[in-house]
């Protein structure tokens, strides 16, 4: 995994919190969904990836493709970075 994508699956950790199985490991392909995330959920991961990397990374864009490898490569695409 990438730093993004790593990021992105520790902002997962932190959303979906208790509602993600006990010692799961997400990977790039992991989706956001099939672990159990919500809509409610999904709205509250938009709003982290904004504050986290910069960039609007719109709902869409998560329904697109709900993977860190998906949602890494539109953080990119859109001018994101991790911030320090």
């Amino acid at each position: 995994m990438t730093p993004v994508e790593e990021r992105i699956a520790a902002l997962w950790r932190e959303v979906l919190g208790p509602d993600l199985a006990s010692g799961t490991v997400i990977g790039v392909e992991d989706d956001f969904f099939t672990l159990g995330g919500t809509s409610m959920q999904a709205m509250a991961l938009v709003q982290r990836l904004r504050e986290e990397f910069g960039v609007a990374v719109g709902l869409s864009a998560l329904l697109a493709d709900a993977t860190p490898g998906g949602i890494g490569a539109a953080v990119t695409a859109a001018g994101g970075a991790l911030r320090s």
